[in-house]
């Protein structure tokens, strides 16, 4: 019911420097400023190493 989506690319984590298909979460930061002005600038996904938990990237 709930499946956890992975990135195509394999990418190298660079804290644990294992070779990983990355974690696509949903970045619930950039929304949660009402009122801001919302340049365009901040990502909505972010891609996590599904080993350590530590975020890799933005998508």
């Amino acid at each position: 019911m709930f499946k956890k989506k992975y990135d195509d690319k394999e990418v190298e984590c660079r804290f644990c420097h294992q070779k990983v298909k990355p974690l696509i979460k949903l970045n619930r930061a950039k929304s949660e400023f009402y009122g801001s002005i919302y340049t365009g600038k901040d990502k909505a996904y972010w891609l996590i190493c599904p080993e350590c938990k530590a975020i890799i990237g933005t998508k």
